[in-house]
């Protein structure tokens, strides 16, 4: 039976094993395709409404109405832009201090997501950004001189999933019974895009960061590899630096909010990394003496949490011999979590479920595909629920 991964990505990405085995008379190989965006559909579940669902009835809203707060809430639909962009835009075209998110969407799907514009100059009823095949509309919900109470319950996901080949479609019916049967529990890995959605580096940047290795983070960043900047991106700030004053330039554009977030989110990515290191090793660790059924039982008791490391995270037991095992080969400790270069900027870290449960699942097959809904907590990934039904190459679906 096959329960570690051969594909090179998952490796470089910590994704070492998948959480159930398949047997081996039923792999098959094949082709599938997750068409991009129309088939990856995301839609955030804020105060247990669909985000999707408000943004359609302010849609068919026309009335203009003179909205003032400091905090701004705007219902966004966007396809081919990240999270961060499409906020950095709205700020500057509103002249706003700051932005809050609920969190990152993928950029390759059709998103419906909030974002809270904070200390804007000015407020339009809608913003639309369409350029080649990037579009965006924001649509103003509502504004309040208090912080809104908006609690994110859940994403909820539509996947289309393509093949022509009918064997891949009874195998993935398969996969989903397998997962069914165990009541859709699957090791929470950070998912894909959280490094890159197609140039998967941002982990190496964060540990260039916090070994303080410019010329490495130089090297990355820079790479002939790397795709077309933006005049205004970060990467052509810091790629224009050179190593002797690539520090003072970091120092500089650190105070800055949104290349602060985009810095931190390199370390945060160095973060992930190391825990879905953590989480395969514990797994196997695990299997190595349980049933499945008895192991998923002990990460959900003994293991429930898992640390995301960090300056301030604890571990105690077979965890931390495990996770001072994995920090020894990366040759780095907790207290490397602290960034002198920035001013002792420390990353803290945090604990994060070790399984996450997918829920109200619902598939229909058809001639050449299965779609699918489901929903998922917040910070777990679609993408690794279709890595643990497809076990095909990454980037097919990502």
């Amino acid at each position: 039976m096959i329960i570690v991964t051969d594909y090179i990505l998952d490796i470089l990405l910590g994704l070492y094993v998948y959480t159930y085995p398949i047997l081996l008379n039923t792999r098959t190989n094949f082709v599938v395709e997750v068409p991009r965006p129309q088939g990856f559909i995301v839609s955030e579940i804020i105060n247990r409404v669909s985000v999707n669902e408000i943004y359609e009835r302010l849609a068919k809203n026309d009335e203009q109405t003179q909205e003032i707060g400091t905090y701004c809430v705007f219902i966004v639909k966007k396809t081919n832009i990240d999270t961060l962009t499409l906020a950095k835009k709205m700020c500057s075209k509103l002249f706003c201090k700051t932005f809050e998110t609920m969190g990152l969407k993928e950029t390759r799907a059709i998103a419906y997501q909030s974002i809270v514009l904070v200390g804007c100059k000015k407020i339009e009823k809608r913003l639309s950004i369409n350029d080649g095949d990037v579009n965006a509309d924001a649509i103003l919900w509502f504004c309040s001189n208090k912080e809104p109470y908006l609690i994110h319950n859940a994403n909820k996901f539509h996947i289309t999933i393509l093949s022509e080949n009918p064997s891949a479609i009874l195998y993935i019916e398969t996969m989903l019974k397998l997962l069914d049967s165990y009541e859709w529990y699957i090791l929470n890995f950070f998912g894909y895009q959280r490094f890159g959605s197609r140039r998967p580096i941002t982990h190496i940047l964060g540990k260039n960061l916090i070994k303080e290795d410019l010329q490495g983070f130089l090297n990355t960043l820079c790479s002939s590899s790397s795709t077309h900047r933006n005049m205004n991106s970060l990467e052509n700030v810091l790629c224009k630096s050179s190593e002797t004053n690539l520090e003072k330039v970091l120092i500089n554009i650190a105070n800055k909010p949104l290349y602060r977030r985009i810095i931190e989110l390199f370390v945060n990515a160095y973060q992930s990394y190391l825990f879905n290191k953590l989480l395969s090793v514990t797994w196997l660790k695990l299997l190595n003496t349980f049933s499945i059924t008895e192991a998923l039982k002990r990460l959900k008791s003994d293991y429930r949490y898992l640390p995301l490391p960090g300056y301030a995270t604890k571990a105690s037991g077979a965890i931390a011999v495990l996770l001072d095992e994995i920090l020894a080969t990366e040759d780095i400790d907790m207290n490397s979590f602290c960034l002198k270069m920035l001013k002792n900027m420390c990353f803290y870290g945090d604990y994060r479920e070790s399984l996450t449960k997918v829920s109200e699942v619902v598939y229909n097959k058809y001639k050449n595909g299965i779609k699918m809904t489901f929903l998922l907590p917040p910070g777990s990934y679609a993408t690794i629920v279709l890595r643990e039904l497809l076990r095909c190459a990454p980037l097919l679906y990502t």
